[in-house]
């Protein structure tokens, strides 16, 4: 397998995962960012936002298109300027929701103990996903090849699953729907390799986790509602958790380049 093949495929993994880890990320960024929020904050955002917004955006659009065109020539100054300051103080205020998280633990932490824990964090949400998407790339090659990294993810939330500190709840929880993923995902794999494969596998991901969410919902608010405590699915923070896990997940599916076409772009390129 060529070289090149290889590194696209760790990198589409890579860019799955981490998108698979982005949302709980934001979200508790997000609060982090609201305990610690004021006028100056607001002021901040706002400042750095108009920079962004009017002069590094166009310029760095100007140097991608290798034109000068303006790339709002479509749209009036107004709403030009508006959509522009929009994304960019969202931008910023995900970039202060990101620093405040990490420098400034809940739990007062030293900084670098607190990025550690940001860290491990995202390690914990995106092994699995890591895992699974190698699994999948590799769906069509040797047997020999294909089926250890097939039974890879299951090992990998196990290990993560007793590495962290999970329940036996939390690893069950997590494994039963990501093994459902890992095969659907497989198949379609297996049964059609072209650039919108995984927007399939996103497809597949999507049904599987709202079933398992709503399923696994269900069986709680029955257990909650029949006063039982002694057994539980989810608490609710963890069920918020698995939402946003599955939606980063999805996103990055969608998101990442497509493996087919940037090799198909290559070998049209390297044609005399």
């Amino acid at each position: 397998m060529p070289l090149s093949h290889i590194a696209n495929g760790f990198f589409f993994a890579l860019w799955v995962s981490v998108c698979s880890a982005a949302p709980e990320f934001l979200w508790q960024g997000l609060l982090s960012l609201c305990d610690h929020f004021t006028l100056l904050t607001a002021a901040s955002a706002l400042l750095v936002g108009s920079i962004l917004a009017f002069f590094v955006e166009p310029v760095l659009e100007y140097f991608r298109s290798l034109s000068f065109q303006s790339v709002h020539a479509d749209k009036s100054p107004a709403f030009a300027a508006c959509t522009a300051l929009a994304f960019a103080v969202v931008a910023v205020c995900v970039h202060e929701a990101i620093t405040v998280y990490v420098d400034a633990s809940p739990a007062n932490q030293r900084a670098d103990e607190s990025l550690v824990r940001a860290v491990s964090q995202v390690i914990q949400w995106a092994a699995v996903p890591f895992a699974i998407t190698t699994a999948w790339l590799a769906a069509r090659s040797n047997s020999w090849i294909s089926w250890p990294l097939a039974i890879l993810p299951l090992l990998i939330t196990y290990v993560t699953g007793r590495g962290f500190g999970w329940s036996s709840r939390d690893i069950i929880t997590t494994a039963i729907p990501c093994t459902l993923i890992l095969t659907g995902g497989y198949i379609c794999v297996r049964q059609q390799w072209d650039h919108l494969t995984f927007r399939r596998c996103a497809f597949v991901t999507t049904g599987i986790a709202l079933a398992w969410l709503a399923l696994a919902g269900a069986l709680q608010l029955g257990l909650w509602l029949s006063n039982v405590r002694a057994f539980s699915v989810y608490d609710w923070t963890d069920y918020g958790i698995d939402f946003r896990f599955y939606f980063g997940w999805v996103v990055g599916l969608c998101v990442a380049p497509p493996l087919l076409q940037s090799q198909r772009g290559r070998a049209e390129t390297d044609v005399p």
